[in-house]
């Protein structure tokens, strides 16, 4: 065997000089070492040398793979543009959040839908994504601006994102902007607002849904809180009709009227009281993270309040207005859903009308009479030409000073001439007599008689009926009916045995 310059020399049998053992000249193939005599073969490369570059080559491949496709920014799109191609594509979309969320605490499962101004998207988040949003309190809500990306699914009624790491969502949640109540329209949808007002009413149509009527001057919004804002955020305050409140939310529109939705339940306060803590609710399955202790918001301030109307500046022309008034009741009348307090403060007079079950709310319905001073906050009205203030709840109705008790009177002494006055008499009942109408009895004190006249509404209500013989005292409103003079009590609260 030899070699010359520039080629291989090869033994008889037509092996390369290589595969040969350097001492001995048997085949050693890719050994190392010669299997016959032990000689190390030299100029070889060795095969653990191969993998590991190989491995090394592989591995800067897949980094510079994975470091160019970082470089490349996720491209965006929109829902118009989104199409069958670019199914299981990842994407970015962006847009504000619109209509109810869906939340599963038990398999921790978030949807919303956020509208990008050519059309809506469906997003959608699961189990390990949802619990680290819940833990950092990063939940969107209705009115929220979001940026958002993930698998892209395009199906036939609609586009959807799944949402594959929390890090993809981005919140923007706008700076909420001081609105008055009656001033909110379908137009102000999406829009972020902050109302303060009085509670009028609280209302669960079903489970899981709270509505709070929240009125002021203006007029009136409904508050809706669902039950992903309680399962996210813990339970609402405890609120009370009459109670002064500011929630801050967004404009949502509900059968084409307004309402607020607000994102937490410290998004509704109490005017005066405490703040409330806002603590995320994680689902039960894991174990709750520990969050950052977060500042509480500060405590709303009241908003001052308006000076009671001149009875005189009121006119027609502000029907439908919600308006504070104050004066004397100077008569007292009752009609068949309530009573008619007329009210003068020396520039005019307006009737306030309280509807029998608001009367019966009153802390102290008697002492609401002739002489009392009284501040009623409603909405203005007419009736057959009558100025009226309407109030809707007991709270809208403030007693200043009580009535003077209503002056004893002798039945003789019962003139024409006290026709239209508040009186009250004490004496012993005659048969009762029904009519149409109600009820007439006979009421004798020994000096005179007069008849009294219970009309049906009010003889519903009264604790017991009237029966002969019964000694009781009436206070009622002095009338006169085809020349007989008639006591007639304007509510239950006139009549006690």
């Amino acid at each position: 065997m030899h070699t010359e310059h520039g080629t291989q020399v090869t033994d008889p049998a037509g092996l390369p000089q290589r595969a040969l053992c350097s001492s001995c000249g048997r085949f050693v193939g890719p050994y190392e070492t010669c299997p016959y005599c032990g000689a190390r073969q030299q100029g070889r490369l060795a095969v653990r040398v191969v993998k590991i570059v190989a491995v090394v080559l592989a591995t800067v491949g897949l980094l510079a793979l994975w470091w160019a496709a970082r470089q490349l920014p996720i491209p965006t799109v929109t829902a118009a543009e989104a199409q069958g191609t670019m199914n299981m594509a990842y994407v970015e979309v962006q847009g504000q959040v619109v209509g109810n969320r869906s939340y599963d605490p038990q398999s921790a499962y978030l949807a919303f839908r956020i509208d990008d101004g050519t059309g809506e998207i469906y997003i959608s988040a699961y189990r390990d994504v949802v619990l680290a949003l819940v833990a950092e309190g990063r939940v969107p809500a209705p009115g929220d601006e979001v940026t958002v990306a993930g698998t892209l699914r395009i199906r036939e009624d609609r586009v959807s994102l799944t949402l594959n790491v929390p890090e993809h969502l981005e919140i923007v949640r706008p700076t909420p902007i001081d609105v008055r109540a009656g001033t909110l329209t379908a137009l102000d949808a999406g829009l972020r607002v902050r109302v303060q007002g009085q509670v009028r009413d609280i209302f669960s149509p079903y489970e899981g849904l709270t509505l709070i009527t929240v009125r002021d001057d203006s007029g009136q919004v409904t508050v809706a809180v669902d039950q992903v804002v309680t399962q996210l955020t813990g339970a609402l305050p405890p609120l009370e009709i009459g109670q002064q409140v500011t929630v801050v939310g967004a404009v949502t529109v509900y059968r084409d009227t307004p309402q607020v939705v607000p994102a937490s339940v410290a998004d509704v306060q109490i005017v005066g009281g405490a703040p409330i803590a806002e603590a995320p609710e994680t689902p039960p399955t894991e174990e709750p993270p520990i969050a950052e202790e977060t500042p509480l918001p500060p405590t709303p301030t009241p908003t001052p309040t308006p000076a009671p109307r001149a009875l005189g500046s009121l006119s027609e022309e502000e029907v439908g207005a919600w308006v504070r008034v104050q004066g004397e009741i100077v008569v007292l009348e009752g009609f068949s859903a309530g009573v008619k307090a007329i009210l003068d403060d020396g520039s005019g007079q307006v009737t306030g009308l309280l509807w029998m079950n608001l009367y019966n709310d009153l802390p102290d319905p008697p002492a609401f009479d002739v002489g009392a001073e009284v501040l009623i906050e409603g909405e203005v009205g007419v009736y057959q030409g009558e100025l009226q203030v309407v109030p809707e709840i007991a709270a809208d109705v403030t007693l200043l000073s009580p009535a003077p008790p209503l002056p004893w009177v002798d039945l003789g002494s019962l003139t024409a001439a006290d026709v239209g006055r508040a009186v009250r008499v004490r004496g012993v009942l005659a048969p009762p007599e029904t009519f149409s109408a109600g009820q007439r009895v006979l009421i004798d004190d020994g000096t005179g008689t007069v008849l009294v006249i219970l009309w049906s509404n009010v003889l519903e209500e009264l604790p017991q009926p009237p029966e002969a013989g019964m000694i009781l005292e009436v206070a009622g409103m002095v009338g006169i009916y085809r020349d007989t003079l008639q006591l007639v009590p304007r509510t239950p609260w006139d009549w006690r045995p």
